[in-house]
C-alpha cells in the first residue's frame, strides 16, 4: 500500500473549515445551517499513512493464482487474479499457519474491495512482493452491467454549462433544478467546490435514469458536510445514492472519474473534487473542480485552466505537463481523505489505459 508523505502545500481558497464557522461551501443556504462540532463520530479515518513512505506495495504474479474474498483457501474461490502486478492493499504473513502468507490485491473486475491470493505455502512462492515508485497500471470497470450508470459523454457535454462560472466561497448558485431539493439558480454564475460536483452528478444521473435515481434534501446536506457525523459524507451520498462503488482505499490511484473529499487538516481546509482519470506512468491525475487556485476561477482542470480557457475537454497529452499534480501530491496534501468511484461508461480521455 503507498504511505505518501504530507508536504505544505497552499491552501486552495476553496478549502472549508469546519473549526468553529460556517462552512463556506454550504453557508450561504439557510437550510444547511451550521456545521455541528464535536468528536467525530463517524467511520474509522482514511489516511495517507504514518510511515512517510512514498512508493507503492506492489505483488508481481509469475502466474495466475485463484482469487479469495477471505484469506482462507478453504472457501470457494472467487474467480482468478491474472498473471501481472498489482497494487497490495494488505499482507498477512504467516497466516492463518505459520505455513502460509495472503496479500489482498486490488482486482476491480472482481471486487471493488479486493482479492485475496495465497502468495506462499510452506517453501513455495507464489508471487514477489516489492515496493516501487510506480504504481502498475489498474484494469479500468466497465460497469455496462450496473443498473445505475452514465456514459462519459453526458458529463462532458453538461460541463458546458460551467464555462462562465465563477468561484465563490459563500455563495452558490445552480445551473438547473436538482430533483427533491430546492436550490438557488443562476443568475449569478457562481459556485464553489461541492455545489459544482453535486450539480453535475445528480443532473447527470437524474436526466439518464429518471425515477429510478432518488435525490433528496439529506443527500443534499451530505454534499455540503452539514454535519460532523461524517466528515466524509460527500462520498456517502455518492455510494449510497447508487452513483459510486466505495474504492478499496484511501490510497489507490483514483479509477476514470473518481470522487473525492479530502482534507488538509483535521477538519478544516477540506476540499471535494473530481478525478477524471490517473496516468499510471506519470503518476499524474486529471482533476476536474471548481476553485480559486491552482490557475482557476471557477470550474476547470487543475493547472491547466479554466473550462472557459480551455474548453469541455483537457489539452491533448496533459499528462506530460508539470502543472498537473500526481496521485502521491494529492495524497500528501489532503492526508485525510477518502473516493468513490462513480459508475461512469464508456470513458474516452486521451491518457486512459485500455481495459
Amino acid at each position: 500500500m503507498m504511505r505518501p508523505t504530507r508536504t505544505g502545500y497552499p491552501d486552495a481558497r476553496c478549502a472549508r473549515s469546519m473549526s468553529g464557522a460556517h462552512d463556506p461551501c454550504s453557508s450561504w443556504q439557510e437550510q444547511v445551517g451550521r456545521a455541528v462540532h464535536g468528536e467525530h463520530a463517524g467511520a474509522p479515518l482514511q489516511r495517507g499513512g504514518d510511515a512517510m513512505d512514498t512508493t507503492y506495495r506492489v505483488a508481481r504474479l509469475p502466474a495466475r493464482l485463484r482469487a479469495f474474498a477471505l484469506p482462507d483457501t478453504s472457501t470457494p474461490p472467487e474467480g482468478y487474479v491474472e498473471a501481472g502486478d498489482y497494487l497490495v492493499l494488505e499482507e498477512k504473513a504467516r497466516y492463518p499457519t505459520p505455513d502460509t502468507d495472503y496479500s489482498r490485491l486490488v482486482v476491480p473486475q472482481l471486487g471493488v474491495l479486493g482479492m485475496w491470493v495465497c502468495t506462499r505455502w510452506r517453501t513455495q512462492r507464489y508471487a514477489t512482493l516489492a515496493s516501487r515508485e510506480r504504481a502498475p497500471a489498474m484494469a479500468r470497470l466497465s460497469f455496462d452491467d450496473e443498473r445505475l450508470a452514465v456514459p462519459e459523454e453526458r458529463l462532458t457535454t453538461l460541463l458546458g454549462a460551467f464555462l462562465d462560472y465563477r468561484y465563490d466561497g459563500s455563495r452558490a448558485y445552480y445551473p438547473w433544478a436538482l430533483p427533491g431539493v430546492r436550490v438557488q439558480l443562476a443568475p449569478p454564475r457562481l459556485n464553489n467546490c461541492c455545489t459544482f460536483v453535486e450539480a453535475l452528478l445528480v443532473k447527470a444521473f437524474s436526466e439518464v435514469h429518471g425515477a429510478a435515481f432518488s435525490w433528496d434534501a439529506r443527500r443534499h446536506r451530505q454534499m455540503m458536510i452539514a454535519s460532523t457525523q461524517d466528515y466524509f459524507s460527500p462520498v456517502t451520498a455518492a455510494v449510497e445514492s447508487g452513483m459510486a462503488l466505495p474504492a478499496p482505499s484511501a490510497d489507490v490511484p483514483p479509477h476514470p472519474w473518481t470522487l473525492i473529499q479530502g482534507w488538509r487538516s483535521q477538519w478544516g481546509s477540506g476540499h471535494t473534487f473530481l478525478a477524471v482519470d490517473h496516468h499510471p506512468e506519470t503518476d499524474k491525475v486529471l482533476v476536474l473542480e471548481s476553485n480559486a487556485a491552482f490557475g482557476l476561477d471557477g470550474v476547470g482542470y487543475r493547472g491547466l485552466g479554466n473550462l472557459r480557457d480551455v474548453g469541455l475537454q483537457p489539452p491533448a497529452q496533459w499528462w506530460t505537463r508539470s502543472e498537473v499534480w500526481t496521485w502521491r501530491r494529492i495524497c500528501s496534501t489532503y492526508p485525510f481523505r477518502r473516493q468513490a468511484w462513480l459508475k461512469v461508461t464508456d470513458p474516452e480521455v486521451e491518457g486512459a489505459v485500455p481495459q
